[in-house]
C-alpha cells in the first residue's frame, strides 16, 4: 500500500512538474504552405523562455523585423515566409531549405537564426518577416542582410544592423547602435550613447542622453537635444541639432547646418549652405564655400569664414571668456554685436572698398589711412574698447562692415525670430519618430 501511494505522489509531481520545464524549453514549430495571393505562405513560430536583463540575438539572411517588448517573460516569434513559385512542389522545397533556428546562449537569453536556401535564384523567391516580442527589460542584438528593422520602446540596450532597408526605433533607455547600408534611421529617445550610420539615408534622433555620432552618405540630419558630444556628417543634406552640452563638430558637403544652444565647443563646416548657432559657451569654428554665417550668444573665441554671404556675430562674452576671435569674408556684409563693457581690440578692414564702408556704435574706434570710400581703396578702423584686450579681427573684400553695441533693439528683434524657429521646430519634433509597420515588398 506505501509503495503505491509513493508511486502515485512521484507520478502526479512529475505531471506538474513537466509543463513548467517545458515551458523553459526553446521550440520552433513549423506550419504547412497555404496559397495567400501571389505567394505560398508558411506561417511559424519559434521562441522559449528569458529573464529581465537578457538579450536576444537575431541573424537572419534576409527578413524584415519587428520586435514590440512588453511586460513578458517570454520571447515569442512568429515568422512568415513568402514563396513566389508557381507551384506547391517548388514552394514547399524552398520551405524545407529554409532553416530557422532557436536556441539558448544563456539563461534567459536567446538566439534566433534563419538561413536562406544556398541557390541565389531561390533566395529572390523567397520573403521572411519576424514579428518578435520579448520582455520590457531585455537587450537586442539583430541583424539581417535585407529588410526593415522596426523596434518598440525597451529598457536596455539595441544593436541592429541590416543590409538594406530603414530603422525605426522608440525610446531606448541604454546605448543604441544602428547601421543600415541603404535606408532612413528613425530613433526616438536614446538613454545612452548613439551611434548611427547609413550609407544612404536621412538620420533623425528625437533626443540623446549620451555622446552622439551620425554618418550618411547622402541625407539630411537632424537631433533633439544631445547630453554629450556629438559628430554628425553627410556627404549631401541639412544638419540639424536642437543643442548638445558637449563638443560640436558637423559637416555636409552641401547643405545648411542650425546648432541650437551649445555647452561646449562648436566646429561648422559646408561645402555650400548657410550655417546657423543659436549658442555656445566655447570656441565656434564656422566654415561655408558658399552662404550666410549668423552666430549668436557666443561665449568665447569665433572664428567663420565664407566665400560669399553674410556675417552676423553676437559676442556676449566677458573678460575672462573672450578670446582672439576671426571674422571674414570675400563678398558680403559683416555684422557684429559687442557687450558695451567688453575689453576687446578691433581690427576692421575692407580691402576694395568700392563704395562700402564700416559702421560702428564706438565713438572711439578711429579710421587708418585714407577713409575715402573709393574703388580699390582699403577702408579701416580700429582701437580698443574698455581699454582693449584681446583682438576682433573682421575683415571682407567687398562688403559692408556694421560693429553695434549688443543693447540694439534690431539685435533683440533678430533673437525673437530666432527663438521663433526653434519654439517652431520643437512642436514638430515633439511629434516625430512613431514606430510603424515594417514593410514586406513582393518581388516583381
Amino acid at each position: 500500500m506505501a509503495r503505491t501511494v509513493a508511486l502515485f505522489s512521484a507520478l502526479m509531481f512529475m505531471a506538474l512538474v513537466s509543463p513548467l520545464a517545458a515551458q523553459d524549453q526553446v521550440y520552433v514549430r513549423r506550419g504547412n504552405p497555404k496559397r495567400e495571393g501571389r505567394a505560398w505562405t508558411e506561417h511559424a513560430e519559434c521562441g522559449g523562455a528569458a529573464r529581465e536583463g537578457g538579450r536576444l540575438v537575431l541573424r537572419s539572411d534576409a527578413g524584415s523585423v519587428r520586435v514590440m517588448p512588453q511586460a513578458s517573460g517570454r520571447v515569442t516569434c512568429r515568422v512568415r515566409i513568402r514563396a513566389f513559385t508557381p507551384n506547391l512542389e517548388q514552394a514547399e522545397r524552398l520551405f524545407r531549405e529554409y532553416k530557422l533556428g532557436a536556441h539558448t546562449l544563456e539563461e534567459g537569453s536567446l538566439m534566433i537564426s534563419g538561413e536562406l536556401p544556398p541557390e541565389y535564384h531561390w533566395r529572390r523567391a523567397l520573403l521572411v518577416h519576424f514579428e518578435i516580442t520579448t520582455p520590457k527589460d531585455y537587450n537586442l542584438d539583430l541583424a539581417t542582410n535585407a529588410g526593415d528593422l522596426i523596434v518598440g520602446d525597451l529598457n536596455g540596450e539595441l544593436r541592429g544592423n541590416t543590409a538594406g532597408g530603414d530603422v525605426q526605433v522608440g525610446d531606448v533607455t541604454g546605448p543604441v547602435h544602428v547601421e543600415t547600408k541603404g535606408g532612413d534611421i528613425d530613433l526616438g529617445l536614446v538613454g545612452g550613447r548613439l551611434d548611427a550610420q547609413t550609407a544612404g539615408g536621412s538620420i533623425h534622433a528625437r533626443q540623446v542622453n549620451g555622446d552622439a555620432v551620425m554618418e550618411t552618405s547622402g541625407g539630411e540630419i537632424t537631433a533633439g537635444s544631445i547630453a554629450g558630444s556629438v559628430s554628425a556628417v553627410t556627404a549631401g543634406g541639412d544638419i540639424v541639432l536642437r543643442g548638445a552640452t558637449g563638443p560640436v563638430r558637423a559637416e555636409t558637403a552641401g547643405g545648411q547646418i542650425r546648432v541650437g544652444t551649445c555647452g561646449s565647443s562648436v566646429r561648422l563646416e559646408s561645402a555650400g549652405g548657410s550655417i546657423r548657432v543659436q549658442g555656445a559657451r566655447g570656441v565656434v569654428e564656422a566654415e561655408t564655400a558658399g552662404g550666410s554665417i549668423d552666430l549668436f550668444r557666443l561665449e568665447s573665441a569665433v572664428r567663420a569664414e565664407t566665400t560669399a554671404g553674410r556675417i552676423f556675430a553676437e559676442i556676449s562674452a566677458n573678460r575672462q571668456t573672450f578670446a582672439a576671435s576671426h571674422l571674414a569674408n570675400s563678398v558680403g556684409d559683416v555684422v557684429v554685436f559687442i557687450p558695451a563693457d567688453l575689453p576687446l581690440s578691433v581690427d576692421a578692414a575692407i580691402e576694395q572698398a568700392f563704395g562700402h564702408h564700416i559702421v560702428t556704435d564706438f565713438s572711439n574706434l578711429r579710421w587708418v589711412g585714407n577713409s575715402e570710400r573709393l574703388p580699390s581703396r582699403v577702408v579701416r578702423v580700429e582701437g580698443a574698447l574698455n581699454g582693449g584686450g584681446k583682438i576682433l579681427r573682421i575683415r571682407t573684400l567687398m562688403g559692408d562692415i556694421e560693429i553695434h553695441r549688443a543693447d540694439s533693439p534690431a539685435l533683440e528683434e533678430m533673437r525673437q525670430h530666432q527663438e521663433a524657429f526653434w519654439s517652431h521646430w520643437q512642436q514638430y519634433w515633439a511629434t516625430h519618430c512613431k514606430v510603424t509597420e515594417a514593410k514586406e515588398e513582393e518581388p516583381k
